[in-house]
């Protein structure tokens, strides 16, 4: 039986952007990383503290950016009217499905929609440039200035994102800049499974008083907006691995009806899927040879 759209979320994933600053920090987060319950194996508290803050200020590869992107970076980052440390998550994914999703977070919005859980829109430019939107007053152009993707997922992602927000009675536009550094890493446990560990750093600036007043005043709510998408796009990318491993005809007929991703990346979506279904066939026909052969063994009374 085909896979519906609703088997890849056993939980419905909620993505809430009613401010420029939500659709920032979702839309950016994905271009930079982008659930079921046995997802999250480890979770680390999220954190707005000055240590946490310079520890990411050093992370930034700052010599592997250009002058204009490093002026760009230092604007939004040495006078933030916001910094966020997501929520440091470890999941079980397949490496390979973490790093495709994660360079294409088109697909990943793009399945959301399908499934009616979002009206994010999210619009691959070339230069690795995203146009965001949603429908109550916010848009957002997104690039990625820094990207190094390994195997085993040991990734550091720098992401820039100009935001604006208008809607209703407001009498301006609220702008917003964002630097967004997500890092992440895998292992393999003693199960066999891969996790991978993803961690996100937001800076945001806000170019009005008011807006910058407004965010600090609903920061608690802002922040704990955006530690519930992070969670809740990692989660989803997980169940997206696990359901490529175990259902990956229903993600092929999914793959089919992507009607915001190019043939290309369908092509390769749908290619990473049956090679995942095969690496775990693969690791359980050699599990069941590694018990069948310890079941031949002779007994130890047997073999004096």
């Amino acid at each position: 039986m085909a896979l519906s759209v609703t088997h890849c979320a056993q939980r419905t994933v909620r993505i809430a952007t009613p401010k420029a600053i939500l659709l920032l920090l979702v839309a950016a987060a994905l271009c930079a990383a982008a659930g079921s319950a046995h997802a999250e194996e480890y979770s680390a508290e999220a954190t707005s503290s000055r240590s946490a803050r310079e520890q990411a200020l050093k992370e930034i590869p700052w010599a592997k950016l250009s002058r204009q992107d490093q002026r760009m970076t230092q604007y939004v980052v040495r006078k933030a009217s916001l910094f966020r440390r997501s929520p440091t998550h470890a999941f079980d994914c397949d490496p390979e499905v973490f790093n495709f999703l994660s360079q294409h977070p088109e697909v990943v919005v793009n399945v959301w929609n399908l499934m009616g859980v979002s009206n994010l829109s999210l619009v691959r430019r070339p230069d690795d440039v995203f146009q965001a939107a949603d429908q109550a007053g916010a848009e957002g152009a997104l690039r990625v200035m820094h990207a190094d993707y390994q195997p085993d997922c040991r990734n550091t992602v720098v992401v820039f994102a100009d935001g604006r927000y208008q809607a209703g009675p407001m009498p301006d536009a609220i702008d917003a800049h964002c630097v967004l550094l997500l890092r992440s890493a895998s292992r393999r446990e003693t199960n066999g499974r891969t996790y991978v560990t993803a961690r996100l750093d937001s800076f945001v600036r806000f170019e009005n008083v008011g807006a910058d007043l407004l965010a600090k005043t609903l920061k608690p709510l802002l922040v704990k907006s955006a530690d519930h998408n992070f969670t809740e796009t990692m989660k989803f990318v997980s169940t997206f691995s696990r359901t490529a491993e175990q259902r990956p005809d229903g993600l092929l007929n999914l793959t089919q009806r992507l009607d915001k991703v190019d043939e290309k990346t369908r092509l390769e979506l749908a290619d990473l899927c049956r090679q995942t279904a095969a690496k775990l066939a693969s690791t359980l026909r050699s599990d069941e040879a590694v018990q069948l052969a310890k079941l031949q063994q002779p007994g130890e009374d047997a073999s004096r």
